[in-house]
């Protein structure tokens, strides 16, 4: 090599000095000259030597030409061919125009067909590999976060055949496989989204599965709250670990509310899903049209889940964003509603009752004591465990019993029972037995304060004796009406069909025919005594009557002698209280001026409200007048009036059982004092 160069060399150096004018065809070279060895360099201008490097190692750079005058000028390098670069095809904007582009429903078809024939007894690699489809298929969709939190895409997205088709091949695994290919799903949703790739395809199978099966949502629970953990700290993926599993209460409330309880309530604090979990709690109760007046047979929830979700919506909820805080205040009625499902669970009531003592926030001890007063209103067990809790829980109690004061019109209709006033009795009973005891005093005022609320003998002035006098006189004078209306025959009248209809005429007609001649009998011995009385009366009573006024006199005449001075002394005391009344008015009429007017008013007022109530007892008389001739001509229906009478009788009695309760109450408080 180095040889050829050294005789490149040599002839390019001897053409050069030709060119200069010096021929070297008969010059002789020497050997000392032949062994020289020349460099690029030495041989080439500099500019030549920095565009052979240039042309090397940057073949984009033009090199510079000489001219042959040795000067330089930009070389013209001739016009490129421009590379056409190939666009790629843009990607869809949305999950529709990706599935309008990409998925098919013979592809699905053929794959699923053709998977179930390689493996037909493994039911996860089915799934698998129509996951990977949906995956592939939908990869150019931008990775955008989910716009709902309940269903909505990317199931929504694929047409009504697509969703059959795979729908058919979900129905053909078993329910555990299931199962666990929800838990694949939701694992393989965050793992994948952890390395930014596609996860479309599984997010589609999960909502489908959802829907098919909502328990395989909450089958591995303690799965799904520890890959939360795990990926805690990386908001997108835990988000969408809350959504896959969210997916469960869109078939199923129930479901909904225990997926909420366990894997989402414990991060509600956390700033950055906050929000997703209390606008799935107003999803899921607007999916399913829960409004506080919803009832359920069922609470969807235990006592304990429901004493957590309380404090976290009164007492966590102040760590929260306060926007939020608020909208989640807002659904906790209807929450509450289903939670407690009318309060029928009288085991709610011990529970809530001990809890009122370390309660400090208002709005959480107002709402422990109207759950507690509907618990005393839907189950007569409640009041059983208020009986056990009250004396070692006494502050509670009084702040239930004011709580029940305060909204005795709410309550009324329920609590004003026998049950319950006996409870209140065994209260003040208890009461009356301490002294300085803390919360004594505030249950002893609640007691009070709702006897006196009871049905009191309100209805103590009504004339019992008296109308039944009346009522007996009338039904007398009306069954004589019909009887004479009837033409003297019994049976033929009203009253007698009557007997017939209800079959017993006949007793009737045997009672009244022994009556008769028992007092038939009774009068004939009357009239036999009375009249040998009558004898011995005529004989003996002159004497006795002698003896008795020689022994009455004396005492006869001191009573009629000190009746003469009490007569006296009442005058004169009646004469003490007519001046003591008068100095009394004149003395109140000169501090009150026009008090004398307004008694005198007061009393005209009397009068005329007595006037009223006898025109008022006219009409009443009247009326019942004008129904005893309704009745007697048969235009009153005699079952209607053995109903009503019926109901009017235990009215009656109910009216007289809470008369003598109420009695019973004051006359123990007046003991008491």
């Amino acid at each position: 090599m180095s040889e050829k160069w050294e005789t490149v060399q040599g002839k390019t150096a001897a053409s050069r000095k030709a060119t200069n004018g010096k021929p070297s065809g008969g010059l002789k070279v020497s050997k000392k000259q032949e062994a020289k060895i020349y460099t690029m360099e030495d041989v080439l201008p500099a500019g030549s030597v920095e565009n052979m490097y240039a042309s090397a190692f940057d073949p984009k750079a033009s090199p510079k030409k000489k001219e042959l005058n040795g000067s330089s000028k930009p070389a013209t390098s001739k016009p490129k061919l421009q590379e056409k670069k190939v666009e790629k095809p843009k990607a869809p904007s949305t999950v529709q125009e990706a599935v309008k582009a990409n998925i098919k429903v013979e592809d699905i078809k053929n794959l699923i067909e053709e998977v179930q024939q390689r493996w037909p007894e493994s039911p996860l690699l089915w799934l698998r590999d129509v996951a990977e489809f949906l995956n592939r298929g939908l990869i150019t969709v931008p990775k955008t976060e989910q716009n709902t939190v309940l269903g909505g895409d990317p199931a929504s997205a694929l047409t009504a055949m697509t969703k059959k088709v795979i729908n058919a091949m979900l129905s053909k695994v078993d329910e555990n496989m299931r199962e666990v290919f929800f838990e694949t799903c939701v694992a393989n949703t965050a793992h994948d989204l952890a390395k930014d790739q596609c996860v479309t395809g599984w997010r589609v199978l999960t909502q489908l599965l959802g829907d098919l099966q909502p328990t395989a949502v909450t089958a591995h629970m303690p799965r799904y709250i520890e890959l939360m953990n795990s990926y805690q700290n990386r908001p997108a993926v835990g988000n969408a670990i809350l959504w896959s599993v969210g997916q469960a209460g869109n078939k199923s409330l129930h479901s909904g509310i225990k997926v909420w309880l366990e894997v989402m309530l414990p991060v509600v604090t956390m700033r950055h899903y906050t929000k997703y979990v209390v606008d799935y709690l107003g999803a899921l109760l607007s999916l399913h049209n829960i409004t506080p007046t919803t009832k359920l047979n069922k609470p969807v929830m235990d006592i304990s889940s429901f004493l957590t979700v309380q404090e976290t919506v009164f007492v966590s909820s102040n760590a929260m964003n306060k926007d939020l805080a608020r909208v989640l205040r807002n659904f906790y009625p209807s929450l509450r509603n289903i939670s407690v499902a009318g309060c029928r669970n009288h085991e709610l009531f011990p529970a809530l009752l001990p809890r009122l003592a370390n309660m400090s926030n208002a709005d959480q001890v107002t709402d422990t004591l109207e759950v507690l007063a509907n618990c005393l209103t839907a189950s007569p067990a409640a009041l059983v465990h208020w009986h056990k809790l009250y004396t070692s829980h006494l502050p509670q109690s009084g702040q239930l019993l004011g709580y029940i004061v305060k909204k005795w019109n709410s309550f009324r209709a329920d609590l004003d029972t026998p049950e319950m006033q006996e409870t209140i009795e065994a209260f003040q009973d208890y009461n009356t037995s301490v002294a300085n005891k803390e919360g004594l005093q505030l249950a002893s005022q609640g007691c009070e304060a709702i006897s006196s609320k009871f049905t009191t003998p309100g209805t103590a002035w009504f004339p019992w004796k008296t109308l039944s006098f009346i009522l007996l006189i009338a039904t007398g004078a009306i069954i004589n009406l019909d009887f004479e209306r009837s033409g003297g025959r019994f049976k033929n009248s009203n009253t007698g069909q009557f007997l017939t209809d209800i079959g017993h005429y006949d007793n009737v007609m045997a009672a009244t025919s022994w009556t008769l001649a028992t007092s038939a009998t009774g009068a004939a011995w009357l009239e036999e005594k009375t009249h040998g009385g009558r004898v011995w009366a005529q004989t003996n009573l002159p004497i006795y009557w002698e003896d008795s006024k020689r022994a009455a006199t004396p005492v006869l005449e001191l009573a009629r002698t000190k009746a003469s001075e009490f007569g006296v002394w009442v005058g004169l005391g009646w004469d003490k209280v007519t001046e003591a009344w008068a100095s009394a008015m004149a003395s109140l009429e000169a501090s009150f001026p026009g008090l004398e007017t307004k008694l005198a008013d007061f009393k005209l007022a009397g009068a005329k409200y007595l006037q009223v109530v006898v025109v008022r007892a006219q009409e009443v008389g009247q009326a019942l007048k004008d129904g005893a001739v309704h009745l007697v001509s048969g235009e009153v229906d005699w079952v209607m009036v053995r109903k009503q009478m019926a109901e009017m009788v235990i009215k009656m009695q109910n009216q007289v059982v809470a008369a003598y309760k109420a009695i019973v109450v004051q006359i123990n408080q007046l003991i008491a004092k």
